[in-house]
């Protein structure tokens, strides 16, 4: 049986506000495998985010276990939780966070200066050049983002995200921007590289239509995660 990428054990989140204590998520037990994509639906302040955060090492879970790549988070420094992230983990913003003043090209390769400081300049330009391959934008390297279109942007982050294979993908809203035709592109090709790379995808979103096509479809409601059977209202 396949190692679980990620995985969490009756994980509770509290955060301080106000003087007093937010239980933002509520004995979260869950996992996902690789290749998988896992979608969560629920209300705005459900906890959706903050479980992403949690899962991306960016956030410290209160209680419970918390383990990414075979790695417990709990104990782990702020340099340890950085280089994890760098090495395993992939993030799609629903606001691309490119740099405008960088090419598409080097948006792609900073993440891999980033994560790998030992790597030749000539090999982090060429694997960036693969990541724009993969996502359809060979032609497009050498634009600015205020040059691309808003899906265009959405594929330089999804290249961004992948550049440096990692085995979880998180993915905050990333069709939240966009148009209807362009974002249901965006998501197959999404779903298309997770799969093709055995990369988990977790998935949040308030369309309920994408959700669905998901391997698996979560509910996120007063920070309880709850597995949904059938249609999704």
């Amino acid at each position: 049986m396949t190692d679980p990428i990620a995985h969490t054990r009756d994980m509770h989140l509290h955060l301080k506000s106000g003087g007093g204590s937010l239980h933002i998520l509520k004995s979260i037990t869950f996992a996902i495998n690789p290749g998988e994509v896992v979608s969560i639906v629920g209300p705005s302040g459900s906890g959706k985010t903050s479980l992403l955060m949690v899962m991306g090492g960016l956030e410290r879970a209160t209680s419970g276990a918390v383990s990414v790549g075979g790695t417990s988070l709990a104990g782990l420094g702020e340099d340890q939780l950085a280089d994890m992230r760098r090495r395993n983990i992939g993030i799609l913003f629903q606001n691309f966070h490119l740099i405008p003043s960088m090419t598409a090209l080097e948006n792609v390769a900073l993440a891999l200066e980033i994560a790998f400081d030992d790597l030749p300049l000539a090999e982090i330009r060429a694997r960036a050049r693969a990541a724009l391959a993969e996502v359809g934008l060979s032609a497009r390297e050498s634009h600015l983002p205020s040059a691309l279109s808003g899906g265009e942007q959405q594929r330089v982050g999804l290249a961004r995200a992948i550049v440096t294979r990692p085995r979880l993908l998180l993915a905050d809203e990333p069709t939240g921007n966009l148009d209807q035709e362009t974002a249901a592109a965006a998501i197959e090709l999404l779903f298309d590289l997770a799969r093709r790379n055995t990369m988990a995808v977790l998935l949040i979103t308030h369309d309920n239509a994408l959700a669905r096509r998901a391997d698996r479809q979560m509910r996120m409601d007063h920070g309880e995660l709850t597995e949904r059977v059938g249609a999704l209202a």
